[in-house]
């Protein structure tokens, strides 16, 4: 069964074909000796309930920024993990509001490198803040997954739905620019999923059919 936004296409990704880290210190050292001469990297994850140490989603966006790299769109390997590809970020990007203050922390802290400063001081105005997230291909953080998973009726109906239902949802939750905002759209759609009901075209898709319900933002 695909993940929540999981984007269909002809390549599959498999354990052997990618890499994966257990810490961020270890992927880190490997941006360190890399970032200026890779062009990609396919970095594996596994799930919470794999029991397999991991490191997560956020602290590897955290080390790419660092090193001037950027995640992309998240697939499917299996089901206890999940990959996604890091290319170098290009000077023309798109700068969302989060990674914009996640570099301001990253940089007090002491542990941005010069070719991510150098990336962030390259920024366009009119290319930054302007969404909560950069990726278009949105996905769900795994505290908000387990959050919807820990409700077993609200998850067995929405893993059901179908993809471009699910990615939409994703995206909904996940672009809003404050936290507060996205745990709020969160717990709707745990109610409304409970309810054995979809969420409609309140702002985050067109979807449109019996038995669905309307939201406004």
């Amino acid at each position: 069964m695909n993940e929540i936004g999981l984007k269909k296409g002809a390549y599959r990704p498999t354990k052997e074909s990618v890499t994966f880290f257990k810490t961020q210190n270890d992927f880190r050292e490997w941006l360190e000796k890399n970032h200026e001469t890779a062009t990609e990297l396919i970095v594996g994850f596994y799930k919470v309930n794999s029991g397999k140490p991991s490191m997560v989603w956020s602290e590897s966006v955290d080390q790419a920024l660092c090193f001037g790299w950027i995640d992309g769109v998240r697939k499917s390997i299996d089901e206890e993990s999940y990959c996604i590809r890091f290319t170098p970020r290009r000077s023309n990007s798109i700068w969302s509001e989060i990674n914009i203050k996640k570099v301001e922390k990253l940089t007090k802290a002491g542990l941005m490198k010069p070719a991510g400063l150098k990336l962030f001081s390259l920024r366009k105005e009119h290319k930054s803040g302007i969404y909560s997230y950069e990726n278009d291909e949105a996905f769900l953080d795994k505290s908000y997954e387990a959050q919807l998973r820990a409700n077993k009726m609200a998850w067995d109906f929405f893993i059901k739905q179908a993809p471009s239902y699910r990615k939409a949802v994703a995206r909904w939750i996940m672009s809003a620019k404050q936290e507060q905002t996205r745990l709020a759209r969160l717990m709707k759609t745990i109610n409304v999923s409970e309810q054995q009901k979809r969420l409609t075209d309140g702002g985050f898709a067109r979807l449109r059919g019996g038995g669905d319900i309307h939201y406004p933002l």
